[in-house]
């Protein structure tokens, strides 16, 4: 008899938990939406969550989500990198599309000028001095700067630093520093997918004047970073317009100097642009060629085809 009743009790307890449960299933949202950016692009990789991440989902390459959330009373809030996050109450709805801006604080923190490489390429073996000019910060210098760097070069590209004696290919430096509004407005460019980058990097940069060791290097460096994105807006400042990165004193001057510094900045679809005209420079005496980029985070303006400018 007292096991019966014991039994009684324990179903009657999975009875009362089986209509819980069920009330709770029943109690839960499913909401649904797309989240984009301010000029309504699709956001992939938007982390989604309730309140101390009971419930969370990952937007798709097409912004698009949902997630289970308990009760009209829910907050959602949504966080990605670079952009202000934003929290949004579910209400009487089972559907939410978001809109979320850039961080203008982020965004305006420094760029990193990364590997701007300079070879030196003399017609014979000559000691000489390397000064630059960069208006921001240096993170890191190969071999050491102090004020300047002083070297023997030799033809082949073959350098000694004097101060260790040491062989080096080519004098490098990282920095940090920020662009001005005028510094990312451009008049024309590229828009490169994902799968034609090396490519394109090998046509334009031989166009530009870099040897296949120069450029073979610089595709190294710089495809990982653009790889990573589907579409990128490229920009090469040569010659003078090097000088917004960097100037150099070289002593010994060189007769020819070929500086190319790669903007670029991840884009959501192709868009028109008038295409950056390349001209190949002719080598002559001692000739300087350095190179290096940058990813861009802040929003740029670019002029269209019709004329128009745009923010990308």
């Amino acid at each position: 008899m007292n096991s019966l009743k014991v039994n009684i009790k324990r179903i009657a307890i999975i009875l009362v938990l089986c209509i819980f449960s069920v009330h709770a299933l029943k109690s839960q949202i499913l909401i649904k939406g797309i989240v984009t950016d301010c000029e309504g692009q699709p956001l992939a990789g938007v982390y989604i969550h309730t309140k101390k991440n009971k419930h969370t989902a990952v937007s798709d390459s097409n912004g698009y989500y949902k997630i289970m959330v308990p009760n009209t009373n829910a907050v959602i809030k949504y966080n990605y990198i670079g952009y202000l996050s934003k929290k949004i109450k579910v209400g009487k709805r089972d559907s939410i599309n978001v809109s979320l801006q850039e961080d203008s604080l982020l965004l305006s923190k420094p760029i990193i000028t990364k590997k701007p490489v300079i070879y030196l390429y003399p017609t014979a073996t000559t000691e000489l001095s390397v000064k630059l000019n960069y208006s921001g910060k240096l993170l890191f210098t190969y071999p050491h700067y102090d004020k300047k760097w002083e070297v023997i070069a030799h033809p082949n590209g073959k350098l000694i630093n004097k101060k260790d004696n040491r062989e080096y290919s080519y004098l490098f430096w990282d920095g940090e520093k920020k662009y001005s509004d005028s510094d990312v407005v451009y008049e024309n460019g590229f828009v490169v997918p994902k799968d034609s980058i090396v490519q394109f990097l090998q046509n334009k940069l031989s166009q530009l004047g870099l040897k296949p060791h120069e450029y073979n290097e610089f595709i190294v460096f710089w495809t990982p970073y653009l790889a990573q994105n589907e579409w990128n807006f490229i920009h090469f400042r040569i010659g003078k317009e090097y000088d917004v990165i960097s100037t150099n004193e070289v002593n010994p001057v060189p007769e020819t100097e070929i500086r190319i510094f790669m903007d670029f900045k991840k884009v959501n679809a192709p868009f028109d642009i008038e295409p950056q005209e390349i001209t190949t420079p002719t080598r002559k005496g001692f000739t300087l060629v350095e190179w290096g980029g940058a990813e861009l985070k802040q929003t740029i303006s670019v002029k269209q085809t019709d004329g128009k400018y745009e923010n990308k």
